[in-house]
């Protein structure tokens, strides 16, 4: 009896410690000294050794470190240091032109700027009556004739993946650190225009929302026309021969240069074409000016409404109105964190800690809608743009200058002029580029003629030089902006023949 009770015991005890074992050998943290529970997100790699990755408040990725000056690899041209990922170096310059996929609806008089995690936001705009294959009348269809080859495109704007996606919860926290064979580069740094700064995308994108959030999709991703078509670029959009301004739109389309697909985002409160868009240090997308009553007159209903996205919760919000109504407003970050806004005659400097706008004197030029860009000196380049005059006669200009900011980024900085533009351009768009030049693509020139030129801008010694012409980047009313994996992005636009487009090109090494 006894050495039953004894054995009942030892066999009680030997289940146990099997269960026990089983049980360590399935959660392996468990048999590591001083190991936390295995984390539940991949890893953000950092390619800055020194960098110190943190959460910032709004929930998108913040980064500590020190730029290297000039645009060298390490700067953070067109926006604030210690935001943004910092990502592999881009020595430029940017070389060659070839198409990506569609946007899924053809629009002009857009606006776009970079998220923090590489992702191209393209807001409102508008389209022209019959675009999208409205019946009622004939129509034309845009289509640039280059034809790059292997160059992912799709064939329609129907049959471009995009899906709706609602935010179900917040980034993730970057918690890895460089491995040895990484290259230490340039921070992303989104600013506007046009303009962000980043080279190769995290591997912790995914399609979807920006900020790394885990998408809920109400719309299965259902294209059928295959990424990588050789086909040229063409645009599907039906427009009236005028290419006639269209009312305008609240249409947000995310590209993911990675994935390389569209998505939607939640729209704009407030529909509008000819806006201006930047993204702040802390990743929030703003929405700046423009039209509420599409191409007509000779404002076309201009606004002061400023709205901002915030991609961790996806929620649009009431920031403080511009200090005036601008119809044609250009915007970018410089590397103060500030965002500037600029029309003929003021700029607007808005600091987002302080939530607080000031006011500096425009160029002296006078020049509407030129390309903004920020340089990674600090200063602010204004190229290009409408010369400044009443009446149609007014032409396309080839002015530029160069604005520095006062002290504390307040309206006290000046103007310097810089060299010319080699080609006048009106309604072009223009981005800093992962290598530190500021690329400002097409645009219509002096005789009013859509062009395909790149014109770039080094600001280490004011000069600017020809870059690629492609049928690819002849448009005019387009955004420009710098993905995640460096290369120069334009969307949208107006063909040659005012029709809106919705063809998508990329600008690359």
């Amino acid at each position: 009896m006894s050495w039953s009770r004894t054995s009942q015991r030892c066999a009680s005890r030997a289940f146990v410690l099997t269960a026990t074992l089983t049980a360590a050998l399935a959660t392996p943290a468990l048999l590591a000294p001083g190991a936390g529970a295995a984390p539940d997100a991949t890893p953000t790699r950092s390619a800055t050794p020194t960098a110190s990755p943190t959460t910032s408040p709004t929930g998108s990725p913040t980064q500590s470190g020190t730029p290297a000056p000039g645009g060298a690899a390490g700067s953070t041209p067109g926006g604030a240091a210690g935001k943004c990922p910092t990502l592999p170096d881009v020595s430029g310059p940017l070389r060659s032109w070839e198409a990506v996929a569609d946007l899924p609806e053809a629009r002009t008089h857009l606006a776009t700027t970079t998220a923090c995690d590489g992702r191209i936001f393209a807001l409102g705009g508008e389209t022209a009556a019959g675009a999208g294959g409205a019946g009622g009348g004939a129509g034309t269809t845009a289509t640039p004739s280059a034809t790059p080859s292997g160059s992912p495109t799709a064939t329609s704007s129907t049959a471009t993946p995009t899906a709706t996606y609602t935010p179900t919860a917040t980034p993730m926290t970057p918690t890895g650190s460089a491995s040895p064979d990484e290259t230490p580069g340039v921070r992303l740094t989104p600013a506007a225009y046009n303009g962000g700064l980043p080279t190769e995308t995290p591997d912790d994108l995914s399609p979807g929302l920006p900020g790394g959030t885990s998408p809920t999709s109400t719309a299965s991703p259902t294209s059928t026309a295959s990424p990588t078509s050789s086909a040229s670029p063409t645009s599907s959009a039906s427009a009236s021969p005028n290419g006639g301004a269209g009312a305008p739109v609240s249409t947000v389309q995310v590209f993911d240069p990675k994935a390389g697909t569209w998505s939607d985002a939640p729209d704009l409160p407030t529909a509008r074409s000819h806006l201006a868009a930047a993204t702040d240090p802390d990743g929030r997308i703003y929405a700046i000016g423009g039209r509420t009553a599409g191409n007509g007159g000779n404002s076309g209903g201009a606004t002061d409404t400023v709205e901002v996205y915030t991609p961790s919760t996806g929620d649009w919000t009431t920031a403080p109105s511009l200090p005036k109504p601008m119809a044609d407003p250009s915007a970018t970050r410089g590397t103060d964190g500030k965002i500037y806004v600029l029309d003929a005659t003021t700029l607007a400097i808005y600091d987002p800690d302080s939530r607080d706008w000031s006011t500096a004197a425009a160029p002296p030029s006078a020049n509407a809608a030129p390309v903004l860009a920020g340089l990674p000196d600090g200063r602010i380049l204004a190229a290009g743009g409408l010369e400044a005059g009443n009446g149609s006669g007014k032409e396309a200009s080839s002015d530029a200058y160069a604005y520095t900011p006062g002290s504390g980024g307040s309206g006290g900085g000046s103007w310097a002029e810089v060299a010319s533009l080699p080609t006048a351009v009106a309604d072009a768009a223009g981005a800093t580029g992962p290598d530190g030049r500021v690329y400002i693509v097409g645009g219509q020139d002096g005789d009013g003629d859509a062009v395909g030129n790149t014109q770039v801008f080094t600001p280490d010694d004011d000069r600017w030089s020809a870059g690629p012409s492609s049928a690819l980047a002849t448009r005019t009313g387009h955004g420009a902006a710098t993905g995640g994996d460096g290369h120069v992005y334009v969307a949208g636009g107006s063909s040659g023949s005012g029709a809106p487009l919705d063809t998508t090109a990329s600008l690359s090494e």
